[in-house]
Parts: structure tokens; C-alpha cells; sequence
């Protein structure tokens, strides 16, 4: 074989792999944006799923505690995050070249004269990307104020259409019925109440908005107290709770959401996206974040099928056009199937991470 047939060859190679490539960042689009009905899951919760919300739960001041070395979220992200920078890992762009929030676009149908509320809008990308793409008014709630001078330059070219908060995402109270759409990209873990927070979305939202709550890793494949333990111990470096959509489904059905569909992607899919790999590189090597050589040596110890099993979840959920009762209420014959809340037992808590648990403190709903 000379050369030239070696370098055709070459060229050939990467073409097609580049190709295939595309094609798999599609086909992830083509999942996600068709999501597939909830009746068939959050009917109950296993053990494990039972424990999270009994032994997890974040606290107030967990945003300053981002990493292992005790960094703020403002001292990690400040320096590094710009204009053009989003920290959002895990979302599915029709290829390569389209942006990532594309999928996000599609799901909450958007269209011009709507509004919007992106709660933790980070540094405002998903919210620049709707708003450059229709005439929508959008708010942003974010804790972090370095987060929110950065939305504040990006969102400038918008005017008065586009305005960000600075909040504590569980105090949030906004008037009901105020907005089209509610979107939550991987922030919905560090809430302190989720039921509260779920119900405090229904009054927020519209009839016939959408809320649409994108979060990564569950615990509905937990089958292990060893998988638990390790997940925990991730949990307590991180401090982002991992809200599945099976426990999702369970917590929104009752409230008295119209339709909730899903959609479920395990890790080996959204951990080969080009947008996580970016991510992750981000995380280790420019942030430099220690917490993600403590994911690795949690991956290292955990079994395998429910790492790559692990599930990153999209929520879909539709308030009804008009009153009605909350699944719970109902007999079964409406709506996407109600359910058992919680069924199981419990369980003991984990022996060598005892004392790094949190155990859940009884408070009243502020929802």
C-alpha cells in the first residue's frame, strides 16, 4: 500500500468516525426530546431511595462548600466561568456544532410571548440561547451573585426581557400562575425540600405550563449497601442530591400535574457526549477540583453495572389546562396512572459512614 492509499485511508477513517459520532449525539436528541410516559414507573421507591430522603438532604450553606477543599461555588467558578463558558454537563445537541440546550428548546416548545423561569440558571447560557432564539421574557435564579453578574453582561443585549435574581431557591415565593414554563437543569439536588419545591413549581406555572427538571444519577438500580455507602460518600463531598426520575415521577404525581413523561440515558451513553467530556476536562484540569479524583476512586469501588447503568433523567411535566384532583385522589382511570407513594423498609444506615450522614430534620413545607 503506498502513500496516498494510507493517507485516503486515514482520511476515510475519520471521516466516518466523525460521522458516526454525529450520529450518536443525534440519536441522543431524538431520545431525549421524545419522551416516553410515566405510567409505568414511580408507583413506589426502593430502600435505598427511601434512605436518601431520610439520611441526605442538602443544607443552606451547602453552595459554599462546593469541593473538598471547602471552595465556594464562587470561589471555583469566578475566576474561570465568561460569557461564553456553561457548566451543565450532561445535554444532548443534535450534533457536534448545534448547541447544547437544543433539546431543552424543543421539549418546552417555546415560542414568542412566552415566560420563562430558569431556576439555577448558572451563568445564564441556556437562558441566552432561548432568548436569541424567540421573543421570550425569561427570569434566572441563581445564589451565587458572582453567577449573577455574569448573567447580568450576557443578558444585556435583551434589555428588560431577560433579568436574573439572586435567591435561595426554597424562599423562592413569585406570584402563581405566572409563567409558561419552568426549567431546572441539574439544580433541583440541591434542594432543601423537594416536595415544597415541586409544589411551589405547579403554583408558579400556568395552566398547561411545563416544568422540565433535567437531573444526573439515581438510585432506582441500587441493589447494593456497598453501592449506597459510596454514593453517600459522593453526596457529602459534593452535596448535590440525586433526584432519579422514578422518585421524580413519585413526588410529582400526587401534586396534580396533567401529563409527566420521561426520559432515562445511562452513564456510558451521556459520559461519551462531547459536552460531558468537555465538562469533565473543565472540572479536573481547569477548576481544579479535587472532588473529581474522589468520583473516580467512588466509580473505582462501586459496581460497575450500576455505574454504567446509572441513569441521567428528563422530567416532563404538564400542569393541567384545568383544576383537578391530585393523582392520589384519583382512582386510576386518568391521567399518566396513579401510584403508591412509598412502599419498603427501612434499612440501617451505612456502618463506616455513619457519621458523615445527615439525617433529615422534621420541618413544615413552605410550599
Amino acid at each position: 500500500m503506498n502513500v496516498h492509499s494510507v493517507i485516503a485511508l486515514a482520511i476515510a477513517v475519520v471521516a466516518v468516525s466523525f460521522a458516526l459520532y454525529n450520529l450518536f449525539h443525534y440519536v441522543l436528541f431524538l431520545l431525549v426530546t421524545h419522551p416516553r410516559s410515566a405510567c409505568d414507573i414511580g408507583h413506589d421507591l426502593n430502600e435505598f431511595e427511601q434512605r436518601q430522603l431520610v439520611e441526605w438532604r442538602p443544607h443552606l450553606d451547602d453552595f459554599r462548600k462546593h469541593d473538598d477543599e471547602q471552595r465556594s461555588y464562587d470561589d471555583v467558578f469566578g475566576t474561570y466561568l465568561g460569557g461564553h463558558d456553561n457548566y451543565s454537563t450532561c445535554v444532548f445537541p443534535r450534533t457536534l456544532f448545534a448547541n447544547p440546550y437544543d433539546a431543552d428548546f424543543v421539549l418546552l416548545s417555546l415560542r414568542d410571548g412566552m415566560r420563562i423561569l430558569d431556576l439555577g440558571c448558572g451563568t445564564g447560557a441556556a437562558a441566552k440561547f432561548f432568548a436569541s432564539r424567540c421573543d421570550v421574557e425569561i427570569v434566572g435564579v441563581t445564589n451565587s451573585p458572582v453567577g449573577a453578574e455574569i448573567c447580568r453582561r450576557r443578558f444585556a443585549q435583551f434589555g428588560d426581557r431577560v433579568r436574573v435574581l439572586v435567591a435561595d431557591f426554597d424562599a423562592l415565593d413569585l406570584p402563581e400562575n405566572s409563567f409558561d414554563a419552568i426549567c431546572s437543569f441539574e439544580t433541583i439536588g440541591y434542594s432543601r425540600d423537594v416536595d415544597a419545591w415541586l409544589r411551589r413549581c405547579h403554583r408558579m406555572l400556568k395552566p398547561g405550563g411545563k416544568l422540565l427538571v433535567r437531573s444526573p444519577g439515581c438510585l432506582e438500580k441500587c441493589r447494593r449497601e456497598q453501592d449506597f455507602c459510596n454514593v453517600t460518600a459522593f453526596f457529602e463531598n459534593w452535596r448535590y442530591d440525586f433526584f432519579g426520575a422514578n422518585l421524580l415521577v413519585n413526588k410529582l404525581r400526587p401534586i396534580g400535574f396533567g401529563s409527566i413523561r420521561y426520559r432515562q440515558l445511562p452513564f456510558w451513553a451521556w459520559g461519551l457526549t462531547w459536552n460531558f467530556i468537555q465538562h469533565a476536562l473543565l472540572w479536573k484540569f481547569r477548576l481544579k477540583m479535587r472532588s473529581m479524583i474522589d468520583m473516580e476512586r467512588i466509580i473505582w469501588r462501586t459496581s460497575k453495572a450500576f455505574v454504567l447503568g446509572n441513569a441521567y433523567s428528563t422530567v416532563l411535566a404538564v400542569k393541567a389546562s384545568e383544576q383537578v384532583a391530585p393523582q392520589s385522589e384519583l382512582d386510576g382511570t386518568t391521567g399518566d396512572c396513579s401510584g403508591i407513594l412509598i412502599s419498603g423498609r427501612p434499612s440501617p444506615t451505612c456502618g463506616s459512614t455513619t457519621g458523615n450522614l445527615r439525617t433529615l430534620r422534621t420541618s413544615s413545607n413552605n410550599g
